[in-house]
């Protein structure tokens, strides 16, 4: 093989492997120097690849649901109020119900969680729509819940 077709080989699996493993035809990039990247504000392929049943439970599918449906519709949600929409026993309860699995995730994939946080006069957390990803999210998740027969 030349030169000038090894580097266009190497730039045409460079451009179509994010969609590769996000359809689950890779798992992990190929080749020594091969690198996946993912989208910070969470396009399509991102979203598709953050929701992989390997990776995330469906109980924590369906709050995700919850949560990205809030910020998608309000643009916000405090800690108070999202106890009260996932039904757990109090703040300290979305970590493990919600919020780790998705920093897990964030951090596998190399970027930021899919919201933006900020805290009130009191402490208390606030998480906001970051992007518009929460529809994104929306949009992904209702697709991934069809897949795994939830609806």
């Amino acid at each position: 093989m030349t030169a000038l077709a090894d580097a266009a080989l190497d730039q045409l699996v460079e451009a179509i492997l994010p969609k590769l493993v996000s359809r689950g035809f890779a798992l992990s990039p190929i080749g020594p120097n091969a690198t996946v990247t993912y989208a910070d504000d969470y396009d399509d392929a991102t979203c598709k690849q953050f929701l992989k049943p390997e990776h995330l439970g469906d109980g924590v599918l369906e709050r995700m649901l919850l949560f990205f449906r809030e910020l998608e519709q309000k643009g916000e949600i405090s800690s108070l109020d999202l106890v009260q929409l996932l039904g757990v026993k109090g703040p300290t309860s979305v970590p493990a119900n919600l919020t780790n699995p998705m920093k897990k995730r964030a951090r596998k994939l190399g970027i930021p969680v899919p919201w933006a946080e900020a805290s009130t006069h009191d402490n208390r957390t606030v998480w906001r729509d970051r992007e518009g990803i929460a529809a994104r999210m929306v949009k992904a998740i209702g697709a991934e819940r069809i897949a795994r027969g939830l609806v």
